[in-house]
């Protein structure tokens, strides 16, 4: 291999790998790759705990920026599903997960750091067998940790 086609398939492996930390869109599909997995486990605990009623396990598996927890205190949750009980989940399956994204709005949101989009088929126990409800519900990443947004 002559000098010049070294040359070339360096530059092009630096433009290609520089490219990864700057464009976030294959940066952010290669972080899905890797953390697709964790994610889907944050939505499976936050389903069953929903279908479980583990209201203790629900409330800690909300983001803690989120703006109702951050106004809201374990027992002023409890009050609010005492006065509003919410659905009864019967069966879910989660279909994707996708549009993992950075945080653009670090002013209203500091200490998130990823946003991602979890979509569910959900049904409830009072709706019938063949209801089924699709929900795109978002997960972030805070401190290294996801929860439900």
């Amino acid at each position: 291999m002559n000098k010049a086609v070294k040359v070339i398939i360096i530059v092009c492996l630096a433009l290609i790998i520089s490219g990864f930390f700057i464009w976030d869109v294959p940066r952010n599909k290669m972080e899905l790759f890797w953390e697709k997995d964790t994610i889907e486990k944050t939505a499976h605990a936050y389903l069953k705990a929903e279908m479980k009623n583990d209201f203790q396990q629900i409330y800690a598996l909300l983001a803690p920026s989120s703006d109702y927890k951050r106004d809201h205190s374990y027992e002023e949750y409890l009050k609010d599903i005492a006065e509003n009980p919410p659905l009864s989940i019967n069966e879910y399956k989660i279909v994707r997960v996708y549009r993992l994204r950075d945080n653009d709005n670090r002013q209203n949101y500091p200490d998130v750091d990823k946003f991602v989009q979890v979509e569910v088929e959900v049904s409830f126990t009072n709706s019938g067998p063949n209801s089924i409800y699709n929900y795109s519900f978002t997960f972030l990443k805070e401190k290294g940790k996801w929860y439900k947004g």
